[in-house]
């Protein structure tokens, strides 16, 4: 299907209509992408059936999920993990309660996340949580569902980072379904929300948003990238995508942990602060 701008426009017109289907700010390119391969998953040719169609809510359920791309795999990218476990995890500013993987499209991150953080005898210590506007990908997420064709790869990123094979201790089969064990599933909880409209988890000390706002128009992710950072605590941590900036607004505040994988720390207090 292809879709011309003026197409897109009608689309994310009427969809943001609609409760989490507000996809009027993002970027052109993705949507252009993203649109035609839902046409293609529902067979639809006319842009007028797919806006009809937007009246069931079965429907909207199944274009909010599809509208995410998936994380294909987990520990994706060893050197990130490794930077997050050796500079980060054991350095979160006292107070923290939360760590936040906001719109996690399949929770492989979350997953990696909470496996490091078991293999640091960390678990238990922080609510690890993250958040989807799609009713089926955190309930997915919760019962620790993962994409069985990408376990291989998986395993490959694990032993990449970990230097050891124990990948298998976490998984176990079910009807065919690959699910992680319970001892990782306890610790993350996927809560149904926009993380724009909707209110953030407070005492969060780390915020993994990779890979995110590349699919955002510049507006929109300088605004959700500057709303992420003002919700951490102070000295708390954000990791973005290697191809994605932080805001020239709060750039000359952020300590720069990890430049090559763009992990970054808010200041304890702001620089050029006066204290009597």
């Amino acid at each position: 299907m292809n879709l011309g701008i003026n197409d897109i426009r009608e689309i994310t017109s009427a969809m943001s209509a609609y409760t989490n289907m507000d996809y009027t700010e993002y970027a052109l390119s993705f949507l252009k992408r993203r649109l035609a391969y839902i046409f293609d998953q529902f067979n639809i040719r006319k842009v007028g059936t797919f806006i009809e169609a937007l009246s069931k809510n079965d429907f909207r359920e199944h274009v909010i999920k599809l509208m995410f791309v998936e994380n294909s795999e987990m520990f994706r990218d060893p050197a990130f993990w490794r930077s997050l476990r050796d500079n980060v995890l054991l350095n979160l500013p006292e107070g923290t309660q939360n760590i936040w993987v906001p719109d996690e499209p399949s929770g492989e991150e979350i997953f990696s996340l909470a496996i490091i953080l078991h293999e640091m005898n960390q678990a238990g210590k922080y609510n690890i949580l993250c958040s989807n506007p799609s009713t089926s990908i955190c309930a997915s997420i919760r019962e620790g569902r993962i994409n069985a064709s990408h376990l291989d790869v998986s395993q490959t990123n694990y032993k990449r980072l970990e230097n050891r094979d124990r990948f298998n201790e976490y998984i176990k089969k079910e009807n065919g379904t690959v699910l992680l064990t319970e001892n990782i599933t306890s610790q993350v909880n996927c809560e149904e929300f926009d993380i724009i409209k909707n209110n953030k988890p407070d005492k969060t000390g780390l915020i993994i948003f990779r890979n995110k706002a590349i699919y955002y128009n510049t507006k929109k992710a300088e605004k959700t990238l500057t709303e992420l950072y003002n919700n951490l605590l102070p000295g708390g941590y954000i990791a973005i995508g290697v191809k994605e900036k932080m805001p020239l607004s709060i750039n000359d505040e952020l300590i720069v942990v990890d430049k090559s994988e763009k992990i970054y720390q808010k200041p304890q207090l702001k620089r050029n602060s006066h204290h009597a």
